[in-house]
C-alpha cells in the first residue's frame, strides 16, 4: 500500500508483490527494451531470455551490457523496495496483509539473513540486486538484511529436495516444478549427503496460467497433469541410469502443500486440486502405469 522509500519508483505505491517483481515481468521488460539496444532476443524462448540477461551483464558488447544494467538495476531496486517494506512493517502495510499478525511483522523486522535461490539470484544477476538492494537500504537509513547468494541458486530446491530422499546410496530424479521453468535432475544420495547431482536441461512451464472465469478449471488441470507427467515420463526413459533409478521420485512444486495434497488457492499448481485431493498419489498411480514400475512421488513445498 504504501511504498517505504519515495523517490527511486514512486509509481509503484498501491501495487502487489506479484505486479512489481517475478521472472515473467523480468521476461517482458527484456522484450520491451530489446529494440531500445539493438539487441536481438529471436533465437531465445522466452524463458531463457533471464540467463541471457545474466550473461549480458558482462558482455564485452556494450549495447547487451547497458541492456542488462538497466533491467538489473530496476529490478534490484524494487527487490529493495520490498525488502525495506518488509524491515519497517508501516501501519499502511500491514493493513494491506490482515492474514498476518504482529509476529510476522516482528518476524521480518529482526531477521538477519535472508537467502536467494533461483534462476534470478543466480551469477552476476543475484550480485546486481544484491547491490542495488544494499543501496535502497543505505537511502533509507536502516540497517540491511545480509544477502546470501550461490552460484548454483537455480538448483539450491532441488538438492534440498533431494536431501529428503528416504533411501541411502540410492539414484533418483528430482525435479523442481516452477512458473518458469520445470528444473529436473539425476542425484545419488550417499548416507546422508549427495554424492552426485546432474543437472539435465530444463523444460519450459506450461499451463500454468490461473484459471479465467471463462475457461473450464478441469479441462485446463488435466492439460498442465498431462504435461507434468510426459515430462516424467520423458525425463526417465531418456536417463542414461534408468537401471540405477530408485522408486522415488521427488518434486519441489511452487505450491503449498500437506503431504499430497496441493492448495487450491495458490499459484498456477492450483488447478490441480481439481483432480484429485491427493495430486500426489494421483501422479503415483499414472506414473507406475505409464513407467510399467511402480514408483512413489513425494511433493514438497519450493520455499521449504
Amino acid at each position: 500500500q504504501k511504498l517505504p522509500l519515495y523517490g527511486v519508483e514512486d509509481e509503484l505505491e498501491g501495487r502487489l508483490f506479484k505486479e512489481i517483481f517475478s521472472t515473467q515481468l523480468v521476461i517482458d521488460e527484456i522484450k520491451a527494451t530489446a529494440d531500445d539496444y539493438c539487441v536481438d532476443i529471436s533465437d531465445y524462448e522466452d524463458y531463457k531470455l533471464p540467463q541471457l540477461l545474466d550473461r549480458a551483464l558482462v558482455s564485452s558488447d556494450i549495447k547487451y551490457s547497458q541492456m542488462a544494467q538497466k533491467i538489473a538495476n530496476k529490478f534490484g531496486d524494487r527487490l529493495g523496495l520490498i525488502l525495506l517494506a518488509l524491515r519497517l512493517g508501516e501501519e499502511e502495510n500491514r493493513k494491506a496483509r490482515p492474514e498476518w499478525s504482529d509476529e510476522h511483522w516482528t518476524y521480518w523486522a529482526n531477521l538477519d539473513r535472508v537467502i536467494f535461490v533461483g534462476g534470478l539470484a543466480s551469477s552476476m544477476l543475484g550480485r546486481k540486486f544484491k547491490e542495488r538492494i544494499q543501496g535502497i537500504f543505505d537511502m533509507a537509513g536502516v540497517k540491511p538484511y545480509n544477502i546470501m547468494l550461490f552460484d548454483n541458486g537455480t538448483y539450491v530446491g532441488v538438492m534440498g529436495c533431494a536431501l529428503r530422499l528416504v533411501k541411502d546410496n540410492t539414484t533418483a530424479l528430482v525435479f523442481d516444478f516452477g512458473h518458469t521453468n520445470l528444473k529436473r535432475s539425476v542425484v545419488t544420495k550417499g548416507v546422508s549427503e549427495i554424492k552426485e547431482f546432474t543437472p539435465l536441461d530444463s523444460v519450459k512451464s506450461k499451463y500454468v496460467n490461473r484459471v479465467g472465469e471463462n475457461e473450464d478449471a478441469w479441462s485446463e488441470a488435466l492439460k498442465l497433469h498431462k504435461y507434468l507427467v510426459k515430462t516424467i515420463v520423458d525425463t526417465y526413459k531418456s536417463s542414461v541410469n534408468r537401471a540405477l533409478l530408485s522408486d522415488e521420485i521427488i518434486i519441489s512444486i511452487a505450491n503449498y502443500n500437506a503431504g499430497g495434497a496441493l492448495n487450491p488457492d495458490h499459484g498456477g499448481y492450483a488447478k490441480l486440486t481439481e483432480l484429485s485431493n491427493d495430486y500426489a498419489k494421483l501422479l503415483t498411480e499414472d506414473l507406475s502405469g505409464m513407467l510399467k514400475r511402480r514408483v512413489s512421488v513425494r511433493l514438497v513445498h519450493d520455499g521449504t
